[in-house]
């Protein structure tokens, strides 16, 4: 009388109505052991996921192989060869999950760079790894809303696209199908099929991104280039994996102190003469030069004037000189289309291209105006060659740390090097 009183999907079925499979080496029949209205599980999942989109592309497997050293595929078969209890999952819950996981990590790893270049007013300001900590201990306000906004799409999403009965390989939509197209990308199945590919492959690697993300942070410099996201610095600490340095005593004075720790290496303005001459240069020609251990670009505007700019982007360093355009008075990057002024080296627009790779490798450096070099046309009524006002100390004090420590760990610091 009680289980009568319950929902319709919770009633007990009659499992007369349930195919009985032969007994197992224990003897025990398999007989399904559900209730409510779920579907009947039937082998078949390593071959529904030789159907699926994507199994093979990232390891160049041959076409129709899945690349599964670990056998996920196959686990849910192996329920039929013990007591029928559906202990392992379908491919088809193993796929909705992946779907699932990498459009999550997308939206986080967009989070994570787009956090760092924009803020929203009332919003705390904190660090990507502190954000959502910083949102649930001070909910106030349009920070609380927020919240709540994001929940409620979720479980609207989770509720009306539950993957019912997927465990079992009986789910009524394709995994991660939830009928959204409002670009109408997907005309025809060709290109569905090019789509699901598509975010697949972008899931796959946005979910190794936020991993990297999460593993450079608690494990700095474990992953390459993920520790130029901003971060809080911690005090540096000397490792005792062979033993403490001990601290040098105070008493002692330091032969390099004079050359090497409290001497400030001085800028040393010289005009150098480049070895060109104007007339040589056409407009929007360019010459790299190495004047005094600074990298400098002459060339000319397109209205003809002489300018002389670092060859450096300031970016990621690319040479500019390696097919950089000057429209005018400004010079654009040849990699990511970073543009300047050359009069002044004001930042016009920062990493452009390519689309979505280029603005998201401008996020982890901060913005800079290009170095600009006083130039003058040297000889008699400017007749002679290009010079360019440069600091001949440069190099040197680039390298003052490097050598200082070079030269300590040979016991050579006495200061007599330079």
């Amino acid at each position: 009388q009680e289980m009568a009183t319950l929902p319709k999907h919770m009633q007990p079925v009659d499992t007369a109505d349930y195919p009985v499979y032969k007994p197992g080496p224990s003897g025990v029949p398999k007989l399904p052991q559900l209730v409510g209205d779920w579907g009947v599980p039937l082998p078949g999942s390593y071959k529904a996921c030789l159907t699926m989109v994507g199994p093979d592309v990232e390891t160049a497997c041959e076409v129709g192989k899945p690349w599964d050293p670990l056998g996920l595929s196959k686990l849910y078969d192996r329920n039929f060869d013990f007591n029928g209890n559906m202990t392992y999952p379908h491919v088809q819950w193993l796929r909705e999950s992946e779907l699932k996981h990498g459009r999550c990590a997308m939206l986080a790893i967009v989070g994570i760079f787009a956090q760092q270049s924009f803020h929203i007013d009332g919003y705390p300001e904190a660090p990507w790894y502190e954000a959502l900590k910083a949102c649930y201990d001070n909910p106030a306000g349009i920070v609380g809303f927020g919240i709540a906004q994001i929940s409620a799409f979720a479980m609207v999403i989770e509720g009306a696209y539950f993957p019912k009965d997927s465990w079992i390989g009986q789910m009524d939509r394709e995994p991660g199908d939830l009928g959204f197209d409002p670009l109408k990308l997907a005309k025809d199945a060709e290109s569905m099929k090019s789509m699901q590919l598509k975010e697949l492959k972008n899931g796959r690697l946005a979910m190794m991104a936020f991993m990297s993300c999460v593993v450079g942070h608690y494990v700095p410099g474990s992953v390459p280039g993920v520790s130029a996201l901003p971060r809080e610095s911690a005090a540096a600490k000397s490792s005792a994996f062979c033993g403490a340095t001990p601290a040098s005593s105070s008493d002692l004075p330091s032969k390099t102190a004079a050359r090497y720790t409290t001497q400030t290496i001085l800028p040393s303005l010289a005009w150098i003469k480049s070895g060109v001459k104007p007339s040589e240069l056409q407009p929007t020609e360019l010459r790299a030069l190495t004047l005094a251990g600074n990298d400098v670009l002459i060339g000319k505007t397109e209205a003809g004037a002489l300018f002389c700019v670092g060859n450096l982007c300031p970016h990621i360093g690319t040479p500019m000189s390696e097919g950089a355009d000057v429209i005018g008075d400004v010079i654009v990057c040849p990699l990511h289309g970073s543009s300047f002024k050359v009069t002044n080296g004001e930042l016009i627009d920062w990493c452009v291209s390519p689309p979505v790779i280029g603005p998201l490798t401008g996020l982890i450096v901060e913005k800079k105006n290009l170095l600009v070099f006083e130039c003058r046309q040297g000889g008699f009524l400017g007749s002679g060659e290009v010079e360019v006002l440069v600091d001949t100390n440069a190099k040197k004090a680039y390298e003052a740390n490097y050598w200082k420590g070079l030269l300590d760990a040979q016991g050579k610091d006495d200061g007599t090097y330079y």
